[in-house]
């Protein structure tokens, strides 16, 4: 089964196409990376999927569910989202930043129930940011604010994560920790991933799934061993022979 399937989306903006036709069904249970040269629609496709974008023809579906027929609340229930920025214009503590997470679970004006409150502590301490609770959002570095966002979605406890390239500015220690706690979810939960990552070996360690994109074309998607091979990686980011490519996916300069 299917939790995310993609038919003959077509995206543009400012005059430039995006994607044409781009069709890609994401399996139930899946822990798939995207991977692919800078421009070549990730986010763009992240942010179709999760509801953020308008596609201009196509359709997506979400749990056999066409995705324009969710309601933003039940929407939130299904999917959590990861972006690979987020500006903080207001102060608010990383507790309750996490917590708001759990909003599609209250009801308007609703106090924080216990099992929030237990909900978003477990997140905390799983991040590894259980000792920022009471820090401002603001005042924290850009890897530990990363992982905070990591947390918050973890707490809406959806059956699908998005995630936009969540391992920026995150130093190596805490990029497996995040990975792990990924993988757990996934295997353990059978929470479905969706990453965006430009770590080539990581995304073969951890994966399921690879989907290479180049300039909005799906070159290939499927087993991670079948995809990530020297052939494709050459190909899907323009490598010429003064660079080897490894079986782990490491990308060296020759000389």
């Amino acid at each position: 089964m299917d939790c995310i399937t993609v038919d003959n989306l077509t995206f543009g903006y400012d005059n430039k196409q995006i994607f044409s036709s781009l069709s890609v069904n994401f399996p139930q249970g899946g822990f798939c990376s995207i991977l692919g040269p800078n421009g070549s629609g990730k986010t763009t496709l992240l942010k179709c999927i999760v509801g953020l974008l308008k596609p201009d023809s196509g359709t997506i579906t979400l749990n056999g569910k066409p995705l324009t027929d969710y309601k933003m609340m039940d929407l939130a229930r299904e999917i959590a989202y990861v972006p690979q920025y987020q500006d903080i214009v207001f102060d608010i503590t990383v507790f309750d930043y996490v917590m708001l997470g759990r909003n599609p679970y209250q009801t308007p004006w609703e106090m924080q129930r216990a099992e929030d409150k237990e909900v978003v502590e477990d997140m905390l301490q799983r991040c590894k940011v259980w000792k920022y609770r009471d820090s401002l959002l603001q005042a924290l570095s850009g890897g530990e604010r990363q992982r905070v966002m990591v947390a918050r979605a973890m707490a809406q406890q959806t059956g699908i994560m998005l995630l936009d390239e969540p391992l920026s500015n995150i130093d190596v220690t805490h990029k497996f920790e995040i990975m792990d706690i990924l993988q757990q979810l996934n295997e353990e939960q059978g929470v479905s991933i969706l990453i965006i990552l430009h770590d080539l070996p990581i995304a073969k360690a951890y994966s399921k799934q690879i989907l290479l994109l180049k300039s909005g074309n799906l070159l290939h998607f499927g087993d991670r061993n079948a995809v990530l091979t020297e052939e494709n990686i050459r190909n899907c980011f323009d490598l010429t022979e003064r660079y080897d490519v490894s079986e782990e996916g490491f990308i060296t300069k020759k000389g």
